[in-house]
């Protein structure tokens, strides 16, 4: 069975900004990414896109940024799995979409996805986001939650998504509460932080070029943050 995990990432570079520290001390991990798919080409630009100052009109913008994810991985000592699922910002006539469009439609197809990943890859553990503010973490995140009651034999794993958890407390503890009432626990897990994974965390960051300027202060406050990792249990389990 490998000795890394299987983490899941809303967007390509949600993995590196909330956990990459984590994942740096488990090499031989599987990153997949779940909205890492988009038009071939992107025209007009999105404001985020446009913000990027990375892109011209008509740029192949998520092929470019599947390379970034890509020398992430490399760097992090990981391989990757892209799924198709458009961002939330081309899910919109303008550039061609026809496909799901709610949080629980969207949950559901990309479960579907997941589900094999499970069959296939004999890893032990999966980490998954806590599911916060985005429409597309949300959607990721009751996903990732609908496989995980599916197989209790793997041991599930809850990041914090950063830099949400810091911008919007109220959400993390509101999600939080969401989960306990839901009958599931998430007992804190003790994360060591060595230096040197910090240091291998900042590498895997800035792989995310096209990212950086838009992302301003949240990079670095993503950087030096504490990683927020949760055993994800249910209330029957027994110990």
């Amino acid at each position: 069975m490998p000795d890394g995990v299987v983490a899941v990432s809303p967007h390509l570079d949600d993995l590196a900004m909330s956990c990459a520290g984590f994942l740096a001390t488990r090499p031989g991990s599987l990153m997949v990414t779940v909205f890492a798919g988009g038009p071939k080409t992107i025209d007009p630009l999105p404001d985020w896109d446009r913000a990027a100052d990375s892109f011209l009109p008509g740029a192949d913008v998520v092929g470019a940024r599947r390379e970034e994810d890509l020398a992430a991985s490399a760097v992090l000592g990981a391989t990757t799995r892209h799924l198709a699922h458009w961002d939330w910002q081309y899910r919109t006539p303008t550039y061609g979409y026809d496909g799901p469009a709610g949080r629980d439609e969207l949950a559901r197809d990309v479960s579907a996805d997941l589900a094999p990943v499970v069959e296939r890859h004999e890893f032990a553990a999966w980490v998954i986001p806590l599911g916060l503010v985005h429409p597309d973490h949300q959607a990721t995140a009751d996903a990732c939650l609908a496989i995980a009651r599916s197989h209790p034999e793997i041991e599930w794993l809850v990041y914090e998504d950063l830099p949400y958890t810091l911008e919007f407390p109220g959400e993390a503890d509101k999600t939080r509460r969401r989960l306990r009432d839901s009958g599931l626990r998430l007992a804190d897990m003790a994360v060591a932080e060595e230096r040197s994974a910090q240091s291998t965390k900042r590498s895997a960051v800035g792989c995310y070029r096209s990212q950086l300027k838009p992302l301003g202060d949240r990079v670095e406050q993503s950087i030096t943050a504490l990683e927020r990792l949760y055993r994800l249990t249910w209330e029957d389990d027994r110990e």
